[in-house]
């Protein structure tokens, strides 16, 4: 080095790139040297020439002044550097040369591997040894590299360091050097946390050879080893000193030459860890190009993603990131992939070329390189580039221009390429790619599940299909919600044949909430439209909101005036009311009662409410989201739109309830008789809603003796039309019943009214006269169904005699009669047109249909068939047509109700007898129903009325095709049986359970029932 500090004291006046020059050489000789020596040191060692010389020192003092000459480089790396040496008691024998390297060593390994938090040196005396140790909050070592980090020429692969230059034999030489003084030395490390050696030395000469002692200050000094070491670290260190860790460009050269053919000059990234380096690279090149500078793999990688070089040339050896792991994550992005890459080694032969040529580097230089060659390689790696990413620039201005958001993914679903318009409607730009899934664009799951759930549906289409379209909506880098229309589509990569997902998004949002809006207001003008009255309007209003927003619940309060609480309506939950709800929410719905209507008001919990105009009063609509989510500006919108249209359906519908229960009172003066004889069944379902009337009607009208008139018509159309004809027609039919005229006479009669009433050609109508005694039914028939009689045992007549036209079609045309009997337990339906009649259906199958249902129905009550019966036949939708039905079961129940006298029991059983004759059971049968009910009825007065006569005990028989049933109901309370007092007594209940077939006794605080059922049996 003597030569070379000579020149540059000669040269002392020279320009400053001369100094600059002279500087790296001094610098890479100083490093050279210090190879040298340390190699010189093992060879010295290994043949034990290595001349020691050991002198009493005050080991605190020399270990300290060493420590200093680091603390330039530690400040500058923004470390805190803690030096604890006190004093000793006794001095250590040490070799100076050899201590200063041990030192030096350790420090210099403490700076490279440690980015944040401090280093320390610390001396201490224990157990008879002078203890030190360098610790540091570094990097660490991992546990399976520690018994090996001693050993020569091992290093750490993937290590992050200051600088990836270094031998791998300064630890093993400072094992070595501790060892010659008796001592040892061990690391202890946690990955992530820190390093720490230990330097035990042997206090005192004993353990050393006697020949090596020389007394205190006798050993010749050595030369300076301390540069070499500083040197280095200073260059590891940015020149602001910045920590190398941050991934910035350390720098861009001064302006370059132009180009050639006058355009931008070609940019170049240099990435290599030696800093001498860097300044070499850039000199050579920044004539011609504009050169941008980093310092390691990991800056670089991030260098490139945010603004793609012409060239990258780099260090294969480098901290957190080589040059062959940097090629291999440039070549796996498509945003980068196309950028070329010169590698620089030390590492000579063909098959370094080819390593790095297969990592996908485009040239592989092998250092040392002469200026010409590495500008020549440069220069071709240029304009080859240039001409190979001509059709690439093409194609991203292309991109670029789009005004429709463009992405890329890969097989995985990583979004890997986007332009311009991508990131002004997500607000995600080219800096944060790849985006990995789930991407940060997607909704957050615990607060708006079910956007989350569309995304990862469309995305999974994305993945699985490659292609699709759909609408989604997605949350902005600002966190508001954006709906955007994509499309996308598969296509294969040209050059690595891996499947790409390409795609376009469009932002939709106002689109979507004008769709929204428009159809949440069709839906709920549908809901209005379709509703039968004021609480059907609210509550399918109130069911349509919570469609629209998915929520937990909607309700709304009703203060009317007056009230104390207000009146929930909650679908779903019919029985909810004020005082269930929890205080907190009662107390923001009463708070709605101070807001203007119409005005949205919303709360922090994913709640919102607004007051409207109700006929009734002031009316609260409160909505609970699903989930915690905002109730945004637009939802606040649509809930006004919302509200303001139910409230006009609201005012809508209590004037069609008016309307209705006008036309009810009509309705109720004009269909027919509210108490019907015993034995009959009456169904009526108009076809126009929310009216309850029509052209159908029903009359059953009792005659002298034991007849019956029935009656049932149909008038052309529906509504109030149809309806007030029919109230002229029933009124005039009953009138001449009432004169007893026959069914024909009847018919006739009406034809010639019929004719002078507006509407009332063409009614159909079946008048039929019924003698409840024998069960003879006399009828005739205006075009009307045919009535359907259903026997016990199963079979089925159709009334179809005294059949002719409809009234008015041939007036004064006589009318035919046609007859029959009822048998015992049959059952008779008369019904309109509307009960069976259906489109692209024979009229004869709905007939059957209405048959089957009535057999099927035969040995239920009267009251029980009917329902069944229009629920058997009604059609999914419901029923089209106005539908009248009349049912009677022959013979009608016997109603008896006598005083609680003895006396009555022998009438009672002759009234029973004479009605199951009627319903023509056997003989054995009939006297075991008799015995049954005299048991029954004579409890009934000895235990329920004995201290209180005069009261009523009432008897009900009814038959059905297969049972009886009979029931004995009395005001008063038996008391128990008593069997021992007398053993004749008390055997009632017993006699009547063996003579039914199911006994059940019912007392009450009103009375006591008797209820018997038995079996009809042939």
């Amino acid at each position: 080095m003597g030569p070379v500090q000579e020149l540059r004291s000669r040269l002392r006046d020279a320009d400053a790139q001369v100094h600059e020059e002279l500087e790296i050489v001094h610098r890479n000789g100083l490093r050279l040297g210090k190879l040298v020596n340390t190699l010189l040191d093992f060879s010295r060692i290994e043949a034990g020439r290595m001349q020691a010389r050991y002198e009493p020192v005050d080991l605190a003092a020399v270990t300290a002044e060493l420590a200093s000459v680091f603390r330039s480089a530690i400040d500058k790396a923004g470390l805190t550097f803690e030096v604890d040496c006190p004093p000793l008691a006794e001095p250590v024998y040490i070799d100076r040369g050899m201590w200063e390297k041990v030192v030096l060593n350790l420090l210099s390994n403490a700076l490279k591997f440690t980015f944040d938090g401090s280093i320390g040196v610390r001396l201490r005396h224990r157990d008879g040894h002078a203890v030190v140790t360098v610790a540091d909050t570094g990097i660490g070592v991992p546990a399976d590299e520690l018994p090996r980090l001693f050993e020569r020429f091992h290093r750490i692969e993937s290590a992050r360091s200051r600088s990836n230059e270094g031998s791998g034999i300064g630890l093993a030489l400072v094992k070595e050097l501790v060892g010659l003084h008796g001592g040892t030395i061990t690391a202890d490390s946690v990955e992530g946390k820190g390093t720490t050696f230990t330097i035990r030395l042997p206090l005192g000469p004993g353990h050393l050879p006697a020949d090596a002692l020389v007394p205190a200050g006798a050993a010749e000094p050595g030369p300076a080893t301390a540069d070499p070491f500083v040197e280095e670290a200073l260059r590891w260190l940015p020149a602001d000193g910045t920590a190398p860790r941050e991934a910035a460009a350390l720098g861009v050269s001064a302006a370059p030459s132009p180009a050639p053919d006058g355009g931008a000059p070609a940019r170049v990234l240099i990435a290599d860890d030696n800093a001498d380096m860097r300044d070499y690279l850039a000199r050579l090149l920044r004539q011609s190009y504009q050169v941008t500078l980093v310092n390691d793999g990991q800056a670089a990688l991030e260098a490139v993603r945010a603004d793609p070089p012409d060239l990258l040339v780099s260090d294969v050896m480098m901290p957190r990131l080589d040059g062959l792991q940097l090629v291999a994550a440039l070549r796996a992005d498509p945003r980068t992939a196309g950028v070329p890459v010169l590698l620089l080694s030390a590492r000579a032969g063909q098959e370094a070329s080819i390593e790095g040529l297969e990592a996908g580097a485009d040239d592989y230089l092998v250092k040392p390189f002469s200026a010409a060659e590495l500008l020549a390689r440069v220069r071709a790696n240029v304009e080859l580039a240039r001409m190979r990413n001509h059709h690439a620039r093409w194609r991203n201005a292309m991109i670029e221009s789009l005004q429709e958001a463009f992405f890329v993914t890969d097989e995985n679903g990583a979004v890997v390429e986007i332009n311009a318009a991508f990131a002004d409607i997500l607000g995600y730009g080219p800096e944060g790619l790849p985006y990995t899934p789930l991407h940060p664009w997607w909704p957050d799951e615990a607060e708006d599940p079910q956007a989350h759930a569309m995304v990862g549906e469309a995305f999974a289409q994305l993945v699985s299909e490659g292609r699709g379209s759909c609408v989604i909506p997605v949350t902005h880098r600002d966190g508001h919600q954006v709906w955007v229309a994509v499309t996308f589509n598969d296509v294969t990569d040209p050059d690595t044949g891996r499947r790409r997902v390409v795609g376009t998004m469009r932002d939709v949002t106002a689109e979507h909430y004008l769709v929204q809006r428009e159809s949440a207001l069709a839906a709920l003008s549908m809901r209005i439209s379709q509703a039968g009255s004021l609480s059907d309007t609210l509550s399918g209003a109130l069911e349509e909101l919570r469609d629209v927003w998915h929520a937990r619940r909607v309700l709304a309060a009703l203060w009317q005036e007056d009230a104390d609480r207000p009146v929930l309506t909650v679908p779903g939950s019919a029985g909810l009311r004020w005082q269930d709800l929890p205080e907190d929410l009662r107390e923001r719905i009463t708070e709605l009662r101070g807001h203007p209507p119409l005005r949205p008001l919303a709360d922090e919990a994913g709640g919102a409410g607004i007051t409207l105009e109700h006929p009734g009063g002031l009316l609260a609509v409160w909505i609970d989201l699903d989930q915690m989510r905002p109730f945004t500006a637009e939802d606040q919108t649509l809930l006004a739109l919302l509200t303001g249209r139910l409230g006009q359906g609201l005012h809508r519908a209590h004037q069609l309830d008016q309307q209705r229960e006008a036309a009810v009172a009509l309705q109720r003066a004009i269909l027919g008789p509210s108490r019907l004889p015993d034995g009959f069944a009456v169904r009526y379902e108009p076809a126009t809603r929310p009216l309850e009337v029509g052209g159908d009607w029903y009359d059953i009208v009792p005659l002298s003796g034991d007849r019956i008139a029935v009656v049932v018509g149909d008038c052309v159309g529906r509504g109030l039309e149809a309806a007030a004809v029919m109230g002229q027609l029933r009124s005039a039919c009953r009138a001449l019943l009432l004169q007893d005229a026959g069914p024909a006479q009847v018919l006739g009669a009406l034809d010639r009214f019929a004719a002078l009433v507006p509407g009332a050609k063409c009614t159909t109508v079946f008048c039929g006269v019924l003698d409840t005694a024998t069960g003879e039914l006399v009828y005739s028939s205006a075009g009307h169904p045919p009535g359907i009689l259903a026997h016990p045992d199963g079979t089925t007549l159709l009334l179809e005699g005294g059949r002719s036209t409809p009234l008015a079609v041939r007036p004064g045309h006589p009318r035919p009669e046609a007859g029959c009997t009822m048998p015992a337990r049959s059952t008779l339906l008369l019904y309109t047109d509307g009960l069976v009649e259906r489109r692209r259906r024979p009229l004869t199958a709905g007939i059957d249909q209405a048959g089957a249902a009535v057999q099927d129905g035969r040995s239920t009550p009267i009251e029980d068939l009917a329902t069944h019966v229009m629920t058997r036949l009604a059609p999914d939708s419901g029923f089209n047509d106005d539908v009248a039905l009349v049912l009677y079961r022959q013979p009608a129940p016997l109603e008896v109700a006598f005083p609680a006298e003895s006396s009555q029991l022998a009438p009672v059983r002759t009234a029973l007898r004479d009605w199951l004759s009627r319903c023509e059971l056997n003989p054995s049968m009939i006297q075991n129903v008799l015995v049954a009910a005299g048991e029954a009825c004579a409890n009934a007065i000895e235990h329920g009325h004995r201290h209180a006569p005069g009261h009523m005990i009432r008897l009900r028989a009814v038959a059905t095709a297969r049972d009886l049933h009979l029931t004995v109901a009395d005001t008063g309370r038996w008391k128990p049986p008593q069997p021992e007092a007398n053993p004749h007594r008390g055997r009632g209940v017993a006699l009547m359970r063996a003579l039914m077939h199911h006994v059940t006794i019912e007392p009450g605080a009103a009375g006591t029932t008797v209820d018997m059922h038995a079996r009809i049996t042939r």
